[in-house]
């Protein structure tokens, strides 16, 4: 019983993926909301609605690759790919796929970040925000700016401790790094500001953008550690408001977007059950 569920399982996986890439051009267009408004249904599967808006979307997208006008029988494939994803959802959540299937799980978490932030995109900035926010934060937008840093990563809570008291106490970044136990992170030299967040991440990227050069940054919290950065040599010039407004707004838009998506998970948990069985303090 077991491995034929099993079995099941990993069918359905094969055939989301592959039904996937059929659709793919149509359901990236389509942009189904979880928040979507209550209109009229084209169509019902086992009691769900398909929606008018749902259906109207897809035939444009149809359309929208086709040089001749559009046939019936074009609207009835648009219809029956949004029919033929609504099968494979409801019998994906039968199976349970959403918390066994690891893929699944980071569709599904994908999914509800574009539609938490996708809500805040009608708030665009007016000038005068742009212009404040390049004043506040004028050193992630230069021309380039290229860092030269040494990283250093910490397995734990007690080897950040060891490095800060190593350089508190005299030593050199290096030398605490090797006395502290620390993982040395290779950057290529001249990295451009804007790579740093490729390498570890919008947290670090956003600490180097205001250091001077010969500062020492850390701990730093990362999905793989914390670390620390001293940053060697500085090179680039800030570009002026005007140069650099598609970047700034393209910045801006990031961060509403950050902080939407963490105040949605911060009332998730508020309002959630959560209860701890380990101590992660003693955990190895």
């Amino acid at each position: 019983m077991n491995n034929s569920r099993t079995a099941a399982r990993t069918t359905l996986a094969y055939a989301i993926a592959a039904f996937a890439a059929l659709g793919a051009a149509l359901f990236s267009v389509l942009g189904i909301s979880i928040n979507g408004r209550e209109m009229a249904a084209v169509a019902y599967v086992n009691g769900a609605p398909i929606l008018d808006a749902e259906y109207a979307r897809a035939r444009d997208t149809m359309q929208s690759g086709l040089a001749r006008a559009r046939t019936t029988d074009d609207n009835m494939r648009a219809l029956q790919i949004l029919i033929d994803e609504e099968l494979i959802v409801q019998e994906a959540l039968r199976l349970d796929l959403g918390r066994d299937d690891r893929l699944v799980r980071k569709n599904l978490v994908q999914a509800l970040i574009r539609s938490v932030t996708s809500l805040n995109s009608a708030d665009e900035p007016d000038e005068d925000e742009l212009r404040a926010f390049y004043e506040a934060e004028k050193s992630l937008f230069s021309s380039p700016r290229l860092v030269t840093i040494n990283v250093a990563r910490a397995a734990d809570g007690r080897a950040s401790q060891n490095f800060m008291t190593a350089l508190q106490g005299g030593a050199s970044f290096e030398q605490a790094r090797a006395d502290g136990g620390l993982e040395r992170v290779t950057i290529a030299p001249r990295a451009p500001l804007g790579k740093v967040s490729d390498y570890l991440g919008g947290s670090a990227r956003d600490a180097v953008a205001k250091m001077a050069q010969g500062d020492i940054a850390g701990p730093i919290a990362t999905g793989n550690g914390d670390i620390f950065i001293w940053l060697r040599k500085d090179e680039g010039a800030p570009l002026s408001f005007d140069q650099a407004r598609d970047s700034v707004e393209t910045e801006w838009s990031r961060r509403r977007d950050e902080q939407a998506l963490e105040k949605y998970i911060a009332r998730l948990r508020h309002n959630a059950r959560i209860k701890i069985i380990i101590d992660p303090e003693t955990e190895q």
